[in-house]
């Protein structure tokens, strides 16, 4: 069942612990119903774990009811795309919105590796 394999995904890189309860598994149903595939779903885990992982303000958006909620998700699935086009603009986003110097964002093979 992709559902459960989606969010044990995000519980893997989050380090989270949530359920395979209706609450959660029903919002990814929904997207896959839409027609997002379960690729597009990692995707947009992954980008919002790079981007809000280790952001004290934002880390506790790692969830499903906001990931997966489809006004949301329809924003992430094109900044994923976005990222896809221009890997070194988002490099500097990222270091912008993290306020560093250096990421692993700037690694853009890593990028490519990741997103495709």
């Amino acid at each position: 069942m992709e559902e459960t394999e989606i969010l044990s995904f995000l519980n893997e890189v989050t380090g989270s612990k949530f359920r395979e309860i209706k609450s959660n598994l029903s919002k990814i149903t929904a997207l896959l119903k839409q027609n997002f595939t379960k690729e597009q779903i990692i995707e947009v885990i992954q980008l919002k774990v790079i981007q809000w992982k280790n952001n004290p303000k934002m880390s506790m958006y790692l969830r499903p009811s906001t990931l997966f909620l489809e006004s949301n998700f329809e924003n992430y699935i094109n900044e994923v795309e976005r990222i896809k086009q221009n890997p070194k603009l988002y490099a500097e986003y990222f270091k912008t919105i993290n306020n560093i110097k250096t990421s692993a964002a700037d690694d853009v093979d890593d990028l490519k590796a990741m997103f495709g």
